[in-house]
């Protein structure tokens, strides 16, 4: 496979993720607002809402990371870096995506430890009801794996680039 056919494939992943955050987002959206409504109206919340949205909000918070990265919209400072020219430019993206890519690897890692250890022991967020904290878990090193990912493939479409 060829490098753009690689790329274009985890663009539909990236962004299958990011619609995947926001269908968690406007779930918990509603799900605040039914529980606003039934507190209210007849004083009987949902059971562990508070606690539910605590466990999607990383759903919400790492599966964009990557499509963001993809469609150029982090937060960036450019200062000096827009100031050089092109080919001390492509040398600056080069290495800031080969050192954003290690520690993007090293915190997936880290992360993929967290979740298998939250997992294995059957960790429980304390609740009206059983939830399991893993579940909550699971979506930074999905998050941060496609994002390690980004920084990997953007720094070889750099590499092509400059070659």
């Amino acid at each position: 496979m060829t490098l753009r056919s690689i790329n274009a494939r985890m663009e539909k992943v990236e962004k299958g993720l990011t619609d995947c955050s926001w269908v968690v987002c406007i779930f918990v959206t509603l799900m605040i607002v039914v529980d606003i409504f039934l507190r209210f109206f007849f004083n009987q919340p949902l059971p562990a809402s508070w606690e539910i949205s605590e466990i999607l909000m990383p759903y919400i918070v790492f599966f964009p990371f990557a499509y963001t990265a993809t469609i150029n919209a982090h937060v960036r400072v450019s200062l000096i870096r827009d100031r050089m020219p092109e080919r001390v430019r492509l040398g600056f993206d080069l290495l800031s995506n080969a050192i954003c890519f290690v520690m993007c690897a090293l915190l997936t890692y880290w992360s993929w430890l967290r979740f298998v250890e939250s997992f294995v022991t059957g960790e429980e967020i304390l609740a009206a009801i059983k939830l399991p904290w893993w579940f909550g878990k699971l979506a930074m090193p999905i998050g941060l794996g496609m994002f390690s990912l980004r920084y990997l493939m953007t720094f070889f479409l750099d590499l092509r680039r400059r070659a």
